[in-house]
């Protein structure tokens, strides 16, 4: 604990073993791209006893374990990862909670089947997706039965960057790595929040990176959100209303309401305070999470810890602060 915050993270990378062996080339990306670029945080990511030093030197008292964007690696590194995912959270139960990892592109009565394996017989809960499977997006038809499965079992679904080298922008200046995927993490969340959750209502999402830097374009999203069952007025039908006109016509609310089921982690800013801070006025304190990104980003204890040290002292009260920290996700998974 840190200053007597309970600390989830919601955002913890970990490859069991076992699972590293089926992670190659595939038709979407070449892991073996990552796995050389970030060989020291690999040298990690494969030894749980590690994780379990690391969150006690930085504070972090349980971790929500995942791995979705190494998912198109397919069936067998799927299996493979929830087996070991099941022996880490059964190893140290109060630590870690573990989510399912399937490809959704693979056959779906095995991806049902080893769902239902995951969270009968493994003790896993929620599903690891990511924001993109090439031209596959998250309201693309052949996602349902991923949805229907989460809502059966009552569990969340947590959708992660996909680290494709292929986004907009490409490897120039390197934006595929810092905000082509945040573009596509944002893309994902308006697919989600318009294309899916309508479809789906009591669909519980998680979504990294604060959705993309959706502290700054939720503004964007509340100005130009026009359902048709609302009667703007047809002068501004189609064009960007100011905020506070959006609350007058109930286009504020109508939005908020579509987003009742989502959480957003904090991971990908590398602890910046600023964005953290504003997350909790934008997305609000039930909305939010805190996330690591461990090993890649917040992977040295020392600075992790200073960085929650520092959360800790937002200006805002204490109950909101144990949301973010813990509580959100206690209600989410059980810990």
């Amino acid at each position: 604990m840190v200053k007597g915050y309970f600390v989830i993270d919601m955002q913890h990378h970990y490859i069991p073993p076992d699972a590293l062996q089926f992670a190659g080339k595939t038709s979407e990306y070449d892991f073996s791209t990552s796995l050389t670029r970030f060989k020291k945080a690999y040298g990690v990511m494969t030894d749980i006893e590690a994780d379990v030093a690391f969150m006690d030197i930085a504070g972090i008292d349980a971790a929500v374990l995942s791995t979705g964007s190494f998912t198109p690696n397919g069936y067998k590194f799927c299996h493979e990862c929830n087996s070991g995912y099941s022996k880490a959270v059964r190893r140290f139960p109060d630590r870690f909670k573990g989510l399912i990892h399937v490809y959704p592109l693979d056959d779906t009565a095995r991806n049902r089947d080893e769902i239902k394996r995951g969270v009968e017989e493994l003790g896993l809960f929620g599903l690891a997706l990511v924001s993109s499977y090439g031209a596959i997006t998250p309201d693309s038809p052949v996602m349902d039965y991923l949805y229907e499965s989460a809502i059966a079992y009552d569990m969340p679904v947590y959708i992660h960057p996909t680290i494709r080298t292929t986004l907009w922008g490409g490897d120039r200046y390197d934006m595929y790595t810092t905000v082509s995927r945040e573009y596509d993490i944002v893309k994902s969340y308006v697919e989600t929040l318009f294309g899916v959750v309508p479809r789906f209502p009591e669909l519980k999402v998680i979504i990294a990176h604060f959705g993309g830097g959706l502290p700054t374009l939720k503004g964007r999203l509340l100005a130009w959100h026009q359902p048709e069952h609302l009667p703007i007025p047809p002068e501004s039908r189609r064009q960007g209303l100011s905020i506070e006109e959006a609350k007058e016509l109930g286009a504020y609310d109508d939005f908020e309401s579509r987003g009742k089921n989502f959480i957003f982690d904090s991971a990908g800013l590398g602890g910046w305070l600023p964005v953290i801070r504003s997350a909790f006025e934008t997305l609000g304190a039930d909305h939010i999470c805190f996330g690591s990104d461990y090993p890649y980003e917040l992977n040295k204890p020392v600075y992790t810890n200073r960085a929650i040290q520092l959360m800790t002292g937002i200006d805002t009260s204490r109950e909101d602060k144990e949301k973010f920290f813990g509580g959100n996700l206690k209600k989410v998974f059980g810990f």
